[in-house]
């Protein structure tokens, strides 16, 4: 896995069928499925299908 947690959470919501790919014009969005996404919504989407780690919370 990489340390980049854009790049993790790119890769593995391609590998179960999602397209993404970078908008182009702005570094810090993505189209996924066609639907642009910031990099931050992206990360959340891994999170949410359960393929990534989220942040660890403070107590």
């Amino acid at each position: 896995m990489s340390d980049d947690p854009f790049h993790e959470a790119v890769e593995a919501l391609r590998a179960i069928g999602r397209t993404v790919e970078p908008t182009g014009d702005d570094l810090g969005l993505w189209l996924v499925d066609g639907h642009e996404c910031t990099d931050g919504e992206l990360i959340a989407l891994a999170h949410l299908y359960g393929l990534v780690e989220g942040p660890e919370q403070a107590q």
